[in-house]
């Protein structure tokens, strides 16, 4: 595509994102614990009005409580699925070591990024380059940033062009939009101009900024949540703002119940005040209002034969202690995920551990699925990288992070005769193993050193 109908077309490819945006923008707001209930509150609209109009009415508690829900089911998911980074076997031990030198001890912690990123917005996105000779980097991408542009032609989409939009320094200090867009060869700086149209980026020696980066590919790699593209919080943040509510509506009543209103018959009170203005120095009478003085003075005035009563809120406790139950029975359903308050616990079979994660099990088998593409896309570039031309069959081995009833599984395997599983296999699925292949190399050395120290006698 020719440099000028490339300008042209991007306001276009960065139309009909507002929805994607938005459930993003939400998502990273709850999992920050911005809940709605910040900006709402759960008091009725009156005690706001009578809020916002200076007065002090006798339901006045107004606190805004979120329990921070989303963050706790993300990074549950999250954790179970990448506390044990996915490990890769290439057929060639070798060969299987320089990948993991090339990925580094970051992977697991950009693994876990992207993992939430995708938990939020629906979708992850990393961005790697390299230069001949140098180092392979890589890093996660804001998906508020990226633009994807498909091939909508083919029967599978392929992606045609990347471009990524994020706000930068330019001249003079000022803040300007810039625009990447990438393809399988090159890739074109672009600035949005005050009226809205982008124009190739200049440089100081006066060139267009393009440059060549000989990939072979779009050196950007999508993650996606699951096969919808959504992020989890639409799951359930109606019962997240329900619980909230009640929350805080509970926090009102405990503080609206430690005022205590005193009844005194035969006692007219004060009708009124006497305040004087500011600015002349003269009297002015200002009416009381009831639920001011009741909540100011702690009394209230009937016309009875004396004598004094006292009157209190009360709360209804086993009501929202029900409701809450409920809810929180429900967000577990709703959010496919494991109840941290279990009605049995010890050492429980692997059945039944089994059966408590079966949920959260599920929905990280979706997350999965669509991670374990993203992943051979990495390791295929870094293969690219290392020289490997030759297509290669790359194997994932994924480990959850879950309680497991240990004895259980190391008796089985002891069990399992070498003719029905190989002991590689048992290697990568003892419950103490970390990373099979060091596992297998220690095991191959001490193995070999026995050998010859048996052969030296």
């Amino acid at each position: 595509m020719e440099l000028e109908e490339l300008c042209l077309k991007v306001p276009g490819w960065m139309e009909g994102r507002e929805r994607f945006l938005q459930e993003a923008e939400l998502g990273n707001r709850y999992y920050h614990n911005r809940d709605r209930i910040l900006e709402t509150g759960a008091a009725s609209m009156g005690n706001g009005y009578y809020r916002r109009m200076g007065k002090n009415p006798m339901r006045s508690a107004d606190n805004r409580i979120p329990a921070n829900w989303h963050r706790i089911l993300v990074d549950q998911k999250v954790g179970y699925l990448f506390s044990y980074p996915p490990q890769f076997d290439l057929g060639d031990r070798e060969l299987c070591s320089q990948v993991t030198r090339v990925l580094g001890s970051r992977f697991g912690k950009v693994l876990k990024a992207l993992a939430v990123e995708a938990s939020n917005a629906g979708k992850g996105w990393l961005h790697y380059w390299y230069q001949p000779g140098g180092e392979f980097h890589y890093c996660m991408v804001d998906a508020c940033q990226a633009v994807p542009v498909y091939d909508d032609s083919m029967a599978e989409p392929e992606m045609q062009y990347f471009m990524r939009v994020y706000q930068t320094a330019g001249p003079e200090g000022r803040e300007i939009t810039r625009a990447e867009v990438w393809d399988k060869v090159q890739a074109v700086y672009l600035i949005q101009m005050e009226n809205g149209e982008f124009v190739p980026e200049v440089l100081a020696d006066g060139s267009e900024n393009v440059r060549r980066h000989g990939y072979g590919r779009i050196p950007f790699i999508a993650f996606d949540n699951n096969g919808f593209g959504r992020g989890d919080l639409p799951m359930y943040k109606e019962l997240i703002d329900a619980i909230d509510k009640l929350i805080s509506g509970f926090a009102n009543d405990i503080d609206d119940i430690q005022e205590i209103i005193w009844v005194i018959r035969n006692y007219a009170g004060e009708e009124e005040r006497v305040c004087y203005d500011p600015m002349t120095g003269e009297e002015v009478r200002e009416e009381l209002d009831l639920k001011q003085r009741l909540k100011a003075k702690k009394y209230a005035v009937v016309e009875e034969n004396g004598g004094i009563d006292v009157l209190r809120n009360d709360v209804p406790y086993e009501a929202r202690s029900r409701f809450l139950e409920i809810l929180m029975r429900q967000l577990f359903i709703s959010a496919m995920a494991v109840n941290p308050f279990p009605e049995h616990t010890g050492n429980q079979s692997g059945v039944y551990i089994s059966f408590l994660y079966s949920l959260l099990e599920l929905k990280c088998g979706l997350m999965e699925t669509e991670f374990r593409e993203g992943l051979e896309q990495l390791v295929e570039a870094v293969l690219l990288y290392l020289g490997v031309r030759e297509p290669v069959e790359i194997e994932q081995i994924w480990m959850r992070n879950k309680p497991r009833n240990e004895l259980e599984i190391s008796q089985i395997l002891a069990e399992t005769s070498d003719l029905v599983l190989s002991w590689e296999s048992k290697t990568k699925n003892h419950p103490f193993t970390e990373q099979w292949q060091k596992e297998r190399e220690r095991v191959l050395s001490e193995q070999r050193q026995k050998q010859e120290g048996e052969a030296g006698q």
